[in-house]
This record gives C-alpha cells, structure tokens and sequence, in this order.
C-alpha cells in the first residue's frame, strides 16, 4: 500500500498489478497491469505512477483474446520498469532494467527520480544521467545523456529554486545536483545542474573522498552534501558538511568540519537549521559500546539596530548531546519540534524537543543563534522500527513492524510535545502510514481572515470539543440550539405573514427620554477603635 504525495490516491498492489482507490467514497478507479510488480512509486504531483516487476513484459501470442487489451507496445518487450499516466491508465514510457542492477539483491529505489513540477524525469545509467522532457512524450532531452563520468548519485530538488541571478518574478527552477569520486588524478566532485538547460551553477571539489550523500532541504533553498573522508593512511575517517545556499547570488558554498563521522542528519522542512548524527572513529573507541553524538545547528545572528536580531548566512552548532544510541533525525513538517529516535531490536526511545523554547536559555547553548533547545521528554518503546510525523506537525507515529522482527509489535502516536496519544499492540503489525494533506487552496487574504477569526473558530471548536467529551452536555448544547433554531424560524414566519397583510412592525423613532437615578447603598460597615 502507498499513498500518492498529496494524500489523493491510495495504490494497492496484487500479483497482477497495481489498483489506484480514490474519491468522495473511496472506489477503484483504475487498475494498471503489470504482473508481478515489487515496488511503486509516484510523480510529486501526482500525474505519473512508476513500477517495476522482476519479469520482463511478455506480449501474448498475436491473435491471441488477450492481445488487445494488453498495455504494453511490442517495443515494450522484454521491459521491467514502467510510467504510467495516472489520469488515463496508459503506460507512457517503459525501460529495461539496467544490466548492473539484474542480479542485485537489493535493489536502489526510486530508479526514476522527479523535478518538483513533474515536468522532468531522469534515471542513473552508467557514467551518465538520462533526463526526458515529460510535455514531450517523454523524448530525451536535447535527444542525448548527460555524461558524467564516475556518477555514483543524482537527485532532483524537492521544491523550486528561485535563483538570484533570474529577474523578481521568474518561475522557479528545477535544480539537479550530483557526485562523482576521486578518479586518476581528479578530485571527487559535487555540481549543481539546472534543467533543461544543463547549465553546471556550482562545483565543489574535494579530495580524500570515502562517500558522499546528499541532503536537501524541503524547500530546495540548501542542499547539505555529507562528505565522509579519511586520512591519508585511511586508518581514520571524519566528516565535512558541503552546504550550498542556491537562493544566494553565486551559490556560496559553507564548509562545516566535523571530528566525527556524521551517520544521518535532517533539515528543518521550512528553515535552515539541521541536526546531525555522529560517530568518533577513533581506533581507540571499543566498538562493543559505539554511541552517537547529536549536534543542534542554526545559522549565527547579529544585533542590528534596537536590537533586533538578524540572520546571516553562518552556521554554527548551539548544542551538542554526547553518548547517545539515537540513530534516526525526524523534523515537524512545520518546524520547530523534533523528535529523536532510537531505533533498534532492542531498547528503543523518542526524545522530543523544542528548538524554539519560550524561556531562560541554558548555559550550555550558544548565545550566537536565536534556537533554544529544550529537551521535553523521552518515551521509550521497545524494538521500535520506524517513526514518522502526520503531515500538520501536531502528531508523530512510532512503531515497531514485523517486516524486521516480531517481538512486540504494533503502534504509539505521540503529540509535538511527547504526550502519548494512543497505543496499540498488534501482532504481525507490518506498516504505518499518515495520509498525505492536499496542498491549501486558501489564498494569502484567506488565510490572514482565518487568523483574525481565530478567537472565533477556538470557541467553536472548544465546543464541539466539550461535546465529543461529555455526553449530557452534547445533548444541553444541542436541545438549546434547537430552542434558538426555532424562536429564529417562528420569527421569520411572523415577518412573512407581516409582509402578506402589508403591515411592517413597529419601531418608534420618537425621542427618548433617558433619566438617571443614583442610588446608594451600604453593603457592609465597620467601627475600628482608634487608640
């Protein structure tokens, strides 16, 4: 089961292929066959869906009953990925599975990788990437590769770019970036690529290179690139942070040295602070008790006039957390809290905090960002195996899935602040999923109406709150809604008959004599003896 990007759809898969529901009342309303199918995965605006089946397409026999209704082309022959058009249920464009991936046991997804308008496509091919023009039948753009020798890694940025170079009111773009390693007498590289027109923005080279993995930020405004190095005698490894700041004129490119080496990290979806998840290296740590360091970055601010602080782009890390088994950095979709899991077969926990804490600042956090961590809580929960936050940012979802063990399986939903929410144990629990929110239609006025009346809409909602909680009061809050209903239609009636007889009701519009009467009265006296 999965769903789309925008909670739209949900695909099913069965041996045959894959089922999309959808809906007022949640129906089938397409099937896409392809037999044997493994893995989906669909287009950021829901327009194309992706699978891939271990059997290559096999046309029936020409003549066959079967013939006619089948998807595929001749030219799809012997195939094993395919796109489909959500819309229509036409495969659009199908590919063979590359020969180096035929006999992998694992197998790297998604192989077809989306620009945030799903206006471009492109997959990985040895020493080279293959973008298509998707509102061109899906025809290689500029009909040929893009070359790049050595390419281990590409990935599109999630969100549009508006880069500084193009004028106020330019469309965003769609931004590419990639890595090769160090090859005979080259340095390793990361570059940044904009699409369509292949034009290279900004390159980084680095020397000394074991891996390199790339970390956008959900908005596509900074790309982190995690480089794990190592010393010339490779005895000992340590990481640097490339992070590319792409709204900038020029892209400036900061460079974050680390001891450690960094596991994992993660963005804040709508800012530009991140956490990051180390290691030491070091020969003389025993691997036996291996634990992480987590590090709390934010860019550094400066006092500019009353004051007021202001952002300039620097980061630096305000906190640090030492011997930690937390392998796992899950940011609020809207920001501001993050929840740090453990997980593992073992002891598993969720420690919840707030980066934007309303209080005194400890001493042990920097004075040079405007973050101030707070640690809340932590919750712990056994063989925990994954956690993910529900798309408004006021829940988290912890579970632990039979997929990886089976020793206490089932679900815990936390709120923002760790409060437990709701638990169940289930056995043989496998998966989790939030469904996706559609983007908001409200325009900008709309929603500055919505926070106006916001007093208005929590009184409403404190309402029915009360009324969910407690069952006489429902019935009070009803009965007099009722009564205050029907005063309203018998008044209105009354006017009708009113009008129907020509007559109007009476208001007096004479002067009106107001007199004011003060009166005193003595509510309480006391006598005091004064000596």
């Amino acid at each position: 089961m999965k769903w789309s990007p925008h909670g739209t759809y949900l695909f099913s898969m069965f041996p045959n292929g894959v089922q999309c529901w959808g809906g007022e009342n949640f129906e089938r309303i397409s099937r896409f066959v392809h037999p044997g199918v493994r893995l989906i995965d669909c287009s950021p605006n829901e327009k194309f869906l992706v699978t891939i089946s271990p059997e290559p397409i096999t046309l029936p026999p020409e003549g066959h009953p079967a013939r006619a209704s089948f998807p595929f082309t001749p030219e799809s022959a012997g195939h094993k990925l395919v796109i489909w058009d959500i819309q229509t249920g036409i495969a659009v464009k199908t590919f063979p599975l590359p020969q180096n991936l035929e006999h992998q046991a694992s197998m790297p997804w998604p192989l077809i990788k989306w620009s945030f308008d799903d206006k471009y496509c492109a997959r990985m091919g040895p020493d080279a990437i293959a973008v298509y023009d998707v509102e061109k039948d899906f025809s290689l753009l500029d009909r040929k590769l893009v070359k790049i020798p050595g390419l281990v890694d590409f990935s599109f940025a999630p969100g549009g770019v508006k880069l500084a170079a193009n004028r106020k009111n330019a469309p965003a773009e769609a931004i590419l970036a990639y890595w090769t390693p160090e090859q005979s007498n080259k340095s390793a590289k990361v570059a940044v690529m904009q699409i369509p027109s292949r034009s290279v923005l900004r390159t980084v080279n680095m020397v000394q290179v074991s891996d390199c993995r790339l970390f956008w930020q959900q908005q596509g405004k900074y790309l982190c690139c995690c480089v794990t190095r190592h010393t010339k005698s490779k005895k000992t490894k340590f990481s640097s942070l490339q992070i590319f700041q792409l709204e900038e004129r020029d892209i400036p490119v900061e460079t974050i040295e680390v001891h450690d080496v960094v596991l994992t990290m993660g963005w804040e979806p709508t800012g530009k602070r991140f956490i990051t998840v180390s290691q030491n290296d070091s020969p003389d740590v025993n691997p036996a008790y291996l634990m992480n360091n987590i590090t709390f970055y934010d860019t550094e601010t400066q006092k500019k006039g009353r004051g007021v602080l202001v952002p300039i782009k620097r980061w630096i890390s305000f906190k640090t957390i030492n011997n930690k088994f937390i392998n796992c950095v899950k940011f609020s979709p809207k920001g501001r809290f993050a929840a740090l899991a453990t997980l593992r077969e073992g002891k598993g926990a969720v420690d919840f905090f707030d980066l934007d804490f309303d209080g005194e600042k400890p001493k042990d956090q920097s004075n040079k960002v405007s973050s101030n961590a707070k640690f809340l809580v932590s919750r712990q929960f056994d063989g925990m195996t994954n956690i993910e936050w529900e798309q408004s940012g006021r829940a988290v979802a912890a579970w632990s899935s039979s997929w990886k063990h089976s020793l206490d399986n089932g679900y815990k939903i936390y709120d923002n602040t760790g409060s437990v929410l709701g638990e169940k144990a289930v056995d043989g629990f496998k998966e989790f999923q939030w469904r996706p929110r559609p983007k908001s239609l409200l325009t900008n006025s709309d929603k500055k109406k919505v926070r106006k009346s916001l007093k208005e809409y929590s009184a409403q909602f404190e309402e029915e709150d009360a009324m969910e909680a407690n069952a006489e009061l429902r019935e009070q809050i009803l009965r007099r809604k009722k009564l205050l209903q029907d005063w309203y239609t018998w008044r209105e009636s009354l006017h009708a008959k009113l009008n129907d007889l020509h007559l109007q009701a009476h208001h007096d519009t004479g002067k009106v004599e107001v007199i004011e009467e003060m009166k005193e009265v003595v509510l309480e006296e006391k006598e005091e003896v004064v000596e």
